[in-house]
């Protein structure tokens, strides 16, 4: 039994046939599905989806998002966090892949919004692209850290093991399964299993069996597969460990 730790189900790309997308992945044996609300646009949407039993979500101000940030969407965002429903603030973190972006307007949402968990005592689901170095440095200015995971990651081992190093989780994605993702398969290779989270991120990076199409939560079972075959691990040893340090993480059962 798996958990999709992050997909984005409320993206337009599922918006004609959500429902079956959603019974398709629980049939497959799914044990619950983490939606992730990082765009203003879709909180109500994502918040009204998580009311689905084995629905659970999380809402933060994306990094590219950053330039929409102000006060009144603040307290929408802290009310949201509010709900019994929601298990994270994320995500949350720096983009500075596309050109364009205000690396301190996106730095200053980060810190804020690092605080607002802080203080709510809730976990952080990280966003970092181009960015690792100044996310390290973030963290290195805090005394204390929520817990979290990095989503996605995408960096190499020496940067994981110091994420990991500082008490982050690492989650891996569709990629782990291209042919040429040599250095996510080395991070996997090293990073202990307790410290893995198994995700989506639909509809983007479907694994390589259904490269080129619409990603879904069924799907992670591809990213569980290839972890065990990385790490020369029984598949269901990664399905039992991934689903219980998501739960652990986000401490699931007590929602």
């Amino acid at each position: 039994m798996l958990i999709d730790s992050h997909a984005h189900t409320t993206d337009a790309h599922f918006d004609t046939d959500r429902q079956e997308v959603l019974n398709r992945a629980f049939n497959s044996g799914l044990k619950y599905i983490l939606e992730v609300g990082c765009e203003p646009t879709l909180w109500d949407k994502v918040a009204e989806l998580s009311k689905q039993e084995k629905i659970y979500s999380m809402f933060g101000l994306h990094p590219q998002d950053a330039d929409k940030f102000n006060e009144e969407l603040f307290n929408k965002l802290k009310s949201l966090l509010s709900d019994k429903k929601c298990v994270a603030v994320g995500e949350i973190g720096l983009d500075y892949h596309y050109e364009g972006y205000d690396k301190q307007l996106q730095k200053e949402l980060f810190v804020k919004q690092i605080n607002l968990a802080l203080e709510i005592n809730k976990p952080i689901c990280v966003h970092c692209r181009d960015a690792y170095d100044d996310m390290v440095e973030i963290f290195k200015t805090f005394k204390q850290l929520p817990k979290g995971v990095i989503h996605c990651f995408s960096g190499s081992y020496e940067q994981a093991k110091v994420v990991v190093d500082m008490g982050f989780l690492i989650g891996i994605d569709g990629p782990c399964t291209y042919p040429k993702s040599n250095k996510l398969k080395r991070v996997i290779e090293n990073v202990p299993l307790d410290k893995i989270l198994v995700e989506t991120d639909c509809p983007y990076l479907a694994p390589q069996l259904y490269r080129g199409t619409r990603n879904e939560p069924s799907y992670v079972v591809e990213v569980a597969k290839k972890i065990a075959e990385v790490k020369c691990v029984p598949f269901e040893d990664v399905c039992n460990i991934t689903t219980n340090n998501t739960i652990k993480l986000y401490n699931l059962e007590n929602s």
